[in-house]
This record gives C-alpha cells, structure tokens and sequence, in this order.
C-alpha cells in the first residue's frame, strides 16, 4: 500500500539554531535535516511527541524502504550539544551555549514503527522565545544532499533581503574557522572549503533556482557570500519612500470631490492601487507633486522611458512659499 505524500508547511526556525552547528557531524547533512524535522514537530505538538518511520523518512527525505540506522546514528548525533548563539535564557542573555537538543527518543518493540521524542529543557526555553526566527520550506530541506547546501541555503534564507550596497546586493561574510563548524570540516586552506561551498551553490541553484556567488577575499580574509535581493513590488513605478506623501498630496488637493468615511482604509486602498500600478492618472499627479511641491522643472531627468518608472530626487526640499 502506498504511502500518501505528506505536504510539508514551513517553519520558523529559532536564528540560534540557523546561526549555530551540530559539533561531531563530519560534513553529513541528515543530523541538520532531523534538526528541522524535530523542530516541525515540536512547533505542531510541543517538547514531547510520537513521529512514524515513514513521515520522519519522508521529512528527511529518505527512500521509504531506507535503513533506519542512518536515522539512529542522526538521532545520536542530536543527543549530543548542539552549538547556539544569541539568546536569553532566565532573564540574562547568552552569546554562546552549548545545549543537547534531545533529551530523548525511544523506539518501543510494541510500537516498532514509531519513535518517542522529547526535547531537553534548556532547549525549549530557547525556542520558546518569539522573536529572531527564519522561515524555511522542509519541501525544499528535505531534498539537499550536501550539508554544503543545506546550511548555506539556511543562511541565504536568514539573511536574503538584508541590502549592503546600493546594487541590491545582499553580501554576508564568513571566516574559515566559523565556516568549518558550520559544515562539519577541518580545512586549513580557503581552497578545499571553496570547493565544497560552489558544490553547496550547485545544489541550490539546482534545487531552489536560487542564485547565490562566493569568493574569498584574501586581504581580508573572508569567505564573501552575496546575492542579488528580488524586487519586492516589481509593478511599482515611483520610489517606495515616496507613495505616503503622493497620498496625502492627493487628498490634500480632493477634499472637495471627496466623501470618505473611513480615510484610513480609503489611504490603504489608494497604496495598493499605486503597488499595483492600477492607480489611474499616477503620472499627472506624481509630476504635479515634484513641479508644485518640490520645484522641480526637469521631470524627465527622473523618468526612465524604457521601464516607465521614476528614480528618487533626494536633493530637493519642498517649497516654503509661493515665491521658493
């Protein structure tokens, strides 16, 4: 009898647990993807709780008739610290723990295809706290093979619209050392480490379509992981910092033709419809506003014609007077 293909939600992984690494994996990746299979359960159920053979295979992304040593062996791997950062814990804050995961788990002879588990206490209290998570697709986790791309995959997720640069990038950096931990290695060289991280960003791309670039910087000594950040509101034509005050500028000149009981929900209307670019006559009112307000003669300076979006005028001040 087949077994029906579980569609697995996200989760909302604690960042001490992104941020932090499993001591004694080598370069495996199936302790870090029982890592996420665990914390999916415990999110659902709490510190205690029963998962079958067959879901915890299909979380880890195993074949279903796969040998369940493997799981044993990960499980092992679990009980021992696990490595966290930045936390708070009784009230004082914590820079660095070394924490079990797992307190327990047993697999009774009575219920065979079953496995008990229960999280260790310091640990819930860290992932009781609500605040500094990272979303991650257990669809997309389970299907990494290489710890390369598992944990550079969770980074890029952690840190994906974070902007460093005024190229929409997003740029993180990593030492050896730091790198080493995270993926269970002992290079003493950027080189080897190199060539197992391109291996991690083959498997993303592969994967996810995501597109992610490293090199190292040899003056300074780190690993440089960079991407570039999607376009939130890919169908907006004016700057972001800009549709408040377009809105205001236009029911400061409506008043008259308009009847608005709720002017709060009618502004969140008019944002959207600007988002949206289905806002009717963007165009006059936006050139109206850097003409009127702003003084601003030489619109087409800030108007490219190919996109039909304006850039920013970040130099101009609104007008004081009639006569400014």
């Amino acid at each position: 009898m087949a077994i029906e293909k579980i569609k697995l939600p996200a989760i909302k992984k604690h960042n001490s647990l992104t941020d932090g690494y499993i001591p004694k994996s080598s370069k495996q990746v199936l302790p870090d993807k029982l890592l996420n299979a665990l914390y999916y359960k415990y999110e659902r159920e709490g510190n205690k709780f029963v998962m079958s053979l067959s879901e915890l295979k299909q979380l880890l992304g195993l074949r279903s008739d796969g040998n369940v040593e493997r799981i044993y062996e990960a499980i092992g791997i679990l009980r021992h610290p696990v490595a966290v950062k930045d936390f708070t814990y009784k009230g004082k804050k914590a820079k660095w723990a070394s924490v079990s995961f797992l307190k327990e788990a047993v697999r009774w002879v009575e219920k065979e295809n079953f496995i008990e588990f229960e999280i260790s206490d310091m640990m819930i209290e860290v992932l009781k706290q609500k605040v500094g998570y990272t979303e991650l697709d257990l669809d997309i986790c389970s299907k990494f093979k290489t710890k390369y791309g598992l944990k550079i995959y969770e980074m890029y997720k952690r840190y994906h619209r974070i902007k460093n640069d005024d190229k929409n990038l997003a740029i993180i950096k990593k030492d050896l050392d730091e790198l080493n931990k995270k993926f269970g290695s002992e290079y003493k060289t950027p080189s080897g480490l190199l060539r197992g991280i391109r291996r991690g960003l083959k498997e993303i791309k592969k994967i996810t379509g995501e597109d992610i670039s490293c090199f190292y910087d040899k003056k300074k000594k780190f690993f440089v992981f960079f991407w570039k950040i999607p376009t939130r509101y890919p169908k907006l034509r004016i700057p972001y910092k800009r549709i408040d005050e377009l809105i205001e500028w236009y029911l400061e000149h409506q008043k008259e033709a308009i009847d608005i009981k709720n002017i709060q929900k009618y502004r969140e209307s008019l944002k959207k419809s600007i988002l949206e670019d289905e806002f009717d006559g963007l165009d006059i009112l936006y050139r109206g506003m850097m003409m009127y307000k702003y003084n601003i003669l030489n619109i087409e300076k800030y108007y490219d014609e190919i996109t039909g979006k304006y850039k920013d005028f970040n130099n101009y001040q609104p007008k004081t007077s009639l006569f400014d």
